[in-house]
């Protein structure tokens, strides 16, 4: 059975531990080729460079058969996107995929936040995903439009629904969101398809975080549906030719998956307590409206228009070749 992303190449950042990682080896195992970058520093930004924990994952993917190689550059630099970029396309021969994962937070409130908390959340979290957004579009357009090009964003919980504590990394998330659906009508004419995921699961932010210890704790028996494993496949499925969304927001936690309309999730799903795979996704999928046809304001009043529009959805699938 030929895997779903056979003969692609993906750009994971942030891919040496948690979410990244789990992104990295299960794109590997759908048959991408990936190339794993990672910073190597702490989850604050703080600390030097360090290429261990790239290096790393990219032993597990070959170890498994995989392709992959490592870069170790701060995506926080509008010249180090453009170079990943080039070293995807130089050493592993195009690129199809793009999974902004990168990011940090500094907790602080608004009055206790210093400038440099700000800048550099904003920098990684926001700035970093618009940097290599770009210049994968850049290559793109130089190619031609192609179907089958894919960049996946990442929001947050926070973003979607801030809370105190990290205004600076609520802004930014907030940020990644509305410029995935930004980004997702502009790019559709070149056969880019854009989403955002809003995942939670144990991580080393995560856990920073006093209020998660009890529910971020592994459990013994059953379902730990905090694992970031299980965030994996939705990113795989938006990857991939199965999917037919583009400028949406998907929240997922577990067994949970979660479809925004503006900052609000009208649609649920539960998968009882199992990893979500890419059949069950396309399943309960299927019949969710590919269009968030307006934010509400006030009880009385929306944005004009359908986003993404009519347009942009009717261009993706003359390239893919999909019926309306």
């Amino acid at each position: 059975m030929a895997k779903a992303l056979a003969g692609t190449v993906a750009i994971v950042t942030g891919a040496g531990r948690g979410i990244g990682r789990a992104h990295a080896l299960a794109l590997a195992e759908a048959g991408a080729a990936v190339l794993v970058n990672d910073l190597g520093g702490g989850f604050r930004g703080e600390g030097s460079a360090d290429p261990r924990p790239a290096h790393s994952v990219v032993e597990e993917i070959r170890a498994r058969g995989g392709c992959a190689i490592a870069d170790a550059s701060s995506v926080a630099n509008w010249a180090n996107a453009d170079r990943l970029v080039e070293l995807a396309v130089r050493e592993l021969g195009r690129l199809d995929i793009v999974v902004n994962n990168a990011g940090i937070c500094r907790f602080a409130t608004v009055d206790e936040m210093s400038q440099e908390d700000w800048d550099l959340t904003i920098a990684v979290n926001l700035t970093g995903t618009a940097a290599l957004a770009r210049a994968a579009a850049r290559h793109w357009r130089s190619v031609g439009p192609r179907p089958g090009r894919a960049i996946v964003n990442t929001s947050s919980p926070a973003g979607t629904n801030p809370a105190p504590g990290s205004p600076s990394y609520c802004a930014s998330k907030a940020g990644v969101a509305a410029f995935t659906i930004a980004a997702a009508t502009e790019l559709a004419a070149l056969g880019v398809r854009v989403n955002a995921i809003a995942p939670m699961a144990r991580t080393r932010m995560t856990l920073a975080v006093a209020a998660h210890e009890q529910a971020l704790r592994p459990v013994q028996q059953g379902f730990d549906r905090v694992a970031p494993e299980h965030i994996s496949p939705l990113v795989v499925y938006l990857a991939s030719p199965r999917c037919r969304f583009t400028g949406r927001v998907f929240g997922i936690e577990g067994d949970d998956l979660y479809v925004f309309d503006g900052w609000s999730a009208e649609r649920h799903f539960n998968n009882h307590e199992r990893q979500w795979s890419l059949g069950d996704l396309e399943r309960v999928l299927g019949e969710v409206d590919r269009q968030d046809r307006g934010w509400l304001i006030a009880p009385s009043r929306r944005l004009p228009g359908p986003a993404p529009s009519d347009e942009t959805l009717a261009e993706l699938d003359r390239l893919e070749g999909r019926a309306s």
